[in-house]
This record gives structure tokens, C-alpha cells and sequence, in this order.
């Protein structure tokens, strides 16, 4: 089976929830014989040189990449409101592109084209045009619930119209698209009953995150008992909404205790602001050479994550450490997790207050739920069953 899937960006490094996904996905139908090919979007805030990738999955496959700037036009994105139009989605649209697409395309015939995401979504006629290949969309999130939660929870009226009017283009285009695919694929199955419900009538299947359990090696022996950490891009506005929260309404609590424990923020584009944080419980890690290595050195994963929609992928990576994970309900949606068990549900203040004291004084408790988080990553998003699920799913759709 030749199979060609369109990304928003180059899977490399995998250091975040949507490269982690493609990366592990293109992994897993390898080991079962695929024949894979990628076209990417190379955008300026994600730029990736072709020539100094060095991943042992990536190598094997013929990557064409095309660079695009992304970058906010103040202009462009009144124009978008004007006229009606999702500036969010548009911004992703470039001429060479498409050009690019069209030019593999007429070379080669694909089985399966699987466009990863949203922002992909406007070169479908482009594909429809030049292949007869069978086209699965794969819906990383619902986009328009992540803006439309954000726009709910901003204070300041003019931001929250122009939010409010980004997410109804949004929702606009994403669900005029569902019956335009031969299918539709999700990562949650929350997000799969939002677009069933939203009339989505072309086959659906929920083909979860799966990770290769022998690429995480926890060691205890190296976990900083009292440490709390958060790990995740600062940049994607619900990460951001939601340790802003963490830090005024749990954090400042815990720190009056002086107890001891020390909280560690890592990850790409941290605001200015949140220096004004660090001092000796806080600590901030603008830069982490390699993420397993840094969550296996924590005790603690909170994920106080107030809005946004898909499955989070640095939950499950944790859960493969042996990590308690302290997370919202929203935050854990997806998951098919036991609260108390393999995670800890805390969806108000003194909900973290509390589980955060609890786990810092029973580290038994704490280990107990690390295991069986661990098992659950064994049994229910493991990549061989994973992927043996995603090309059972490819066949169905091919011969339909």
C-alpha cells in the first residue's frame, strides 16, 4: 500500500503532541510493510533543514518539504473577517505548495492520502484534482472548540468578539469540510462524537495515540521527590491560560506551606511574563535537550489545562515514565483512564491543593499510580496494536 500523508509541519523533532502523533503513526505502518511518503509544510516558526534530519523512522521515507510563512498579517486578518473567511486556516494555503503537491501527485499513485489536521484541509482540491487516491482526514483536535473555549474565558470584551469571531470562521470551514473526505479519523473519542454529531456522515473510526512503550525507560532513582512540573509549548494559548491559572490560584497556596516542593516549567516560547515566577520553588527551562529524560528527573505532571479539545499527548509520554499525573478532566479527555488508579482528576483549585500535598508525603501512593499508568500505555496505546488498527482501517476505506 502507497500511502502519502500531508502535514502542517516536518514530524522532526518529535518534541510536541502533533509531530509525536505523525512521527509514531509513520513508525508503526512501516514495521507492517507500508510504502510511506510525506509532503510538509515547512513553516518559519517550525523550520526544519531536510539535510540534518537524523531519525531512524524519517530516513526511511521520501520527505518533500514546502517552506511557508505563517507569520500574522495585522491586514490580511481583517480582510479574513470581512469577507467571512477563517484567517487561521487561510494563512496555511500557498500557491508553490499546492504546485509542489501537484507535481508528486501526477508522479506517483497512492493508495491512501491522509491530510494531518485543519490546516492542510485547503489542498484537497488540489488532490482531488490529480489522484484517485481514497482521502482520510485525520482530526488532530475539533479547532473551533479550542478557540471557541479560549474566546469563553477571555475578560477583556473587544479580544473576546475578535476571538468569538475567529472561532465561527473556523467552525465555518471545518465542519463545511467532514463529508468532502472518503473518511474521517480522530486521536479522541470525544472529538469523533462532536463531529458524528455535527454531521459528519462518511466512515469514522478513533485510532488513538500510540507510542512505542521500549523508547521510555524510567528510572526512579533519579526522581526529585518534592518536584512538580508542567512541560508543554507556551505558545499554544490553553497551555498558556492554564498555568497562569495554576501559579495564582494553587501555586502561590502550596508555596505559604513551605513544604519543600519545587515546581519546573519546560518548554518552547515561555512568555516574558512568566520570569516574573521564577525565583528559588520556581523553575523555568525555556530550552529541554531531551523531554524523557527531564520528566523522568519529576515526580509530578500537572496538566491544569481550562480549555482546548484532543488528546494530550505529553500525558500519555508521562504515563510511559511512571509518572502521577495530576491533570483536569479536560486536560485527561480522551484518555481512557481510572482516577485514582493510573491519574489523578482534579478539576478546582483545592483539587490540586490537595492531591499535590497527598502525593508529597506518600510516595508510595505516588509510585502505585506511576505503574499503573505505565500499564495502561502497555495495554491501550501501544504501537503494534495501534498500528495494525490504522492499516486495518486504510484497507476498509481502500476497498470501499
Amino acid at each position: 500500500m502507497k500511502i502519502l500523508y500531508i502535514s502542517n509541519r516536518v514530524p522532526y523533532p518529535a518534541n510536541g503532541g502533533y509531530p509525536i502523533v505523525l512521527r509514531n503513526t509513520l513508525k508503526g505502518i512501516l514495521n507492517l510493510g507500508a510504502e510511506v511518503s510525506i509532503f510538509s509544510l515547512n513553516p518559519a516558526k517550525h523550520f526544519v533543514e531536510i539535510a540534518r534530519i537524523n531519525d531512524p523512522v524519517l530516513n526511511q521515507i521520501s520527505i518533500t518539504t514546502s517552506y511557508l510563512n505563517t507569520h500574522v498579517s495585522a491586514m490580511n486578518a481583517f480582510k479574513s473577517l470581512l469577507f467571512n473567511k477563517s484567517y487561521i486556516v487561510s494563512r496555511y494555503y500557498n500557491t508553490n505548495a499546492a504546485i509542489q503537491l501537484r507535481n508528486i501527485l501526477s508522479e506517483t499513485n497512492f493508495d491512501i492520502i491522509q491530510l494531518e489536521g485543519l490546516f492542510v484541509v485547503p489542498y484537497l482540491p488540489v488532490i482531488r484534482q490529480f489522484s484517485r487516491a481514497k482521502v482520510i482526514y485525520r482530526a488532530h483536535n475539533v479547532e473551533y472548540q479550542i478557540w471557541d473555549r479560549f474566546a469563553d474565558s477571555e475578560k477583556w470584551p473587544l479580544r473576546k468578539f475578535y476571538l468569538h469571531s475567529l472561532a465561527g470562521t473556523l467552525r465555518k470551514f471545518e465542519l463545511s469540510q467532514l463529508n468532502n473526505f472518503d473518511a474521517v479519523a480522530t486521536i479522541c473519542e470525544a472529538d469523533l462524537r462532536e463531529l458524528k454529531y455535527r454531521g459528519c456522515t462518511v466512515p469514522m473510526q478513533n485510532l488513538s495515540v500510540q507510542i512505542d512503550p521500549d523508547e521510555y525507560n524510567p528510572d526512579l532513582s533519579l526522581t526529585e521527590p518534592l518536584s512538580v512540573f508542567h512541560i508543554g509549548s507556551l505558545k499554544w494559548l490553553p497551555n498558556k491560560e492554564g498555568l497562569e491559572w495554576f501559579l495564582e490560584n494553587v501555586w502561590a497556596d502550596l508555596k505559604e506551606l513551605n513544604v519543600g516542593l519545587k515546581f519546573y516549567i519546560a518548554g518552547k516560547n515561555i512568555p516574558e511574563e512568566f520570569r516574573n515566577h521564577e525565583a528559588d520553588d520556581v523553575k523555568i527551562h525555556s530550552s529541554v535537550e531531551n523531554a524523557k529524560e527531564f520528566m523522568n528527573s519529576k515526580a509530578m505532571m500537572i496538566v491544569p489545562l481550562l480549555s482546548g479539545s484532543g488528546m494530550r499527548v505529553k500525558i500519555i509520554e508521562a504515563m510511559a515514565m511512571k509518572k502521577c499525573v495530576i491533570s483536569t478532566s479536560l486536560g485527561a479527555e480522551g484518555i481512557r483512564y481510572e482516577h485514582g488508579r493510573n491519574i489523578l482528576i482534579a478539576d478546582t483549585a483545592d483539587d490540586f491543593y490537595r492531591y499535590i500535598l497527598q502525593c508529597s508525603t506518600d510516595h508510595s501512593f505516588v509510585e502505585m499510580i506511576g505503574e499503573n499508568a505505565r500499564h495502561l500505555v502497555e495495554t491501550d496505546y501501544c504501537m503494534e496494536t495501534g498500528s495494525a488498527a490504522i492499516m486495518d482501517f486504510y484497507h476498509k476505506i481502500e476497498e470501499a
